[in-house]
């Protein structure tokens, strides 16, 4: 037998196990990248679901009378600022506040970090920062000063 046609067997066997292998892990890594993709689709709605569950403790713990009557005070009060209220009611408007601006400093942070989808934050968070950043600036809540630029450039793209 001659050793040149056994080595272009050889070599043609090895050639065809090369392509065969690069074809397997290319689909091995596709299949992984779709896996991955859709552990980031679940961890995102996870993390919106957090959000509503967020936003529902704090509709109830806002849902009490005297809460809702501060909120309604703040809310419906032009230009109000702690300087129109009484010491108890600004501890009040700390403490029924302060949740709040941890929802949409959190919901910010998550923006920023990539685990929110870009029109959540748009149409939604967006939406609340330009609601309610101006009280929680006005009252001074302890905001980052990222979050509190954020607040006030959504704050003065609204005027």
């Amino acid at each position: 037998m001659d050793w040149n046609i056994v080595v272009a067997i050889c070599e043609i066997i090895g050639a065809v196990t090369i392509v065969a292998s690069l074809l397997y892990v290319s689909k091995q890594i596709r299949q992984n990248a779709k896996s991955l993709q859709r552990q980031e689709d679940i961890a995102r709605s996870q993390i919106l679901q957090s959000r509503a569950d967020s936003i529902n403790s704090l509709a109830m713990l806002w849902s009490t009378p005297e809460n809702l009557k501060l909120i309604t005070k703040l809310k419906t009060t032009d230009d109000i600022g702690p300087k129109d209220l009484s010491p108890e009611e600004n501890v009040h408007a700390f403490i029924v506040l302060t949740p709040l601006r941890s929802n949409l400093e959190n919901t910010y942070l998550q923006y920023t970090k990539g685990f929110l989808p870009n029109d959540f934050y748009a149409d939604v968070s967006e939406r609340q920062n330009q609601e309610w950043g101006p009280l929680l600036i006005k009252f001074n809540l302890p905001l980052t000063k990222e979050f509190r630029a954020e607040l006030e450039r959504i704050i003065a793209d609204s005027n």
